[in-house]
């Protein structure tokens, strides 16, 4: 099934869904969680027909803004779903179904009694590495330097990732072609973004019930 428009209705799909359900193709297919109002998406796709584009937010606001958005460019290789992160990557996609998974500026929960709520954990880790093909890539991005510091110590201690960058496992980021509102917002207030990416090295079985892994 290839669904119209850029709104996904996942209660006709069985799961795990595939992304030739999604998109009636096999192209490349990039991720985004928390796009936002869609922006960064949108011109991609816009740029790149090589590849398909999908992205997750769970704000509604946020999330018909950017249908609206993209409604006005027919993009048939830009989808978005409202669901909640971590319910997508551990209940709704498949496996290796995506070449790059994009997380930017998410919730740095900054009050220490909140730290717990923050994204980043083993678990979620695992299950990125489920939903990625071997070699695909997790990119990240964020104005706060303890977070950024949090989550490469997830990753490393995770072990199903491999850094790209040398210690301390983040660059501060350059200017793209492609930015998010937020980004551009975060830059002409003149404050630093980090990023940092993970290359997936192991295949994980996400979740508390089978949490072995294996060597692709």
């Amino acid at each position: 099934m290839k669904f119209s428009g850029p709104t996904v209705d996942i209660s006709v799909l069985s799961f795990p869904v595939a992304k030739k359900n999604i998109f009636g193709n096999e192209k490349p297919l990039v991720l985004e969680i928390g796009f936002g109002e869609g922006e960064l998406l949108i011109n991609a796709a816009r740029r790149d027909r090589t590849r398909n584009y999908l992205g997750l937010e769970i704000k509604r606001g946020r999330f018909y803004k950017a249908v609206r958005t993209a409604e006005k460019f027919s993009l048939e290789n830009l989808k978005f779903l409202h669901i909640e992160a971590e319910i997508a990557i551990r209940q709704v996609l498949g496996e290796k179904m995506f070449d790059t998974v994009l997380i930017n500026f998410p919730d740095p929960w900054p009050k220490k009694k909140h730290s717990k709520h923050r994204i980043f954990n083993t678990e979620f880790i695992d299950c990125l590495a489920r939903i990625l093909t071997g070699n695909g890539r997790v990119s990240i991005k964020t104005d706060q330097l303890n977070y950024i510091q949090q989550i490469v110590s997830e990753f490393h201690r995770s072990k199903i990732f491999r850094p790209t960058y040398p210690p301390p496992g983040f660059i501060e980021a350059r200017r793209e072609q492609t930015e998010s509102k937020f980004e551009k917002q975060f830059r002409e207030a003149s404050q630093k973004i980090f990023s940092t990416v993970f290359l997936n090295v192991l295949l994980t079985t996400c979740g508390s019930d089978n949490p072995g892994t294996r060597k692709l």
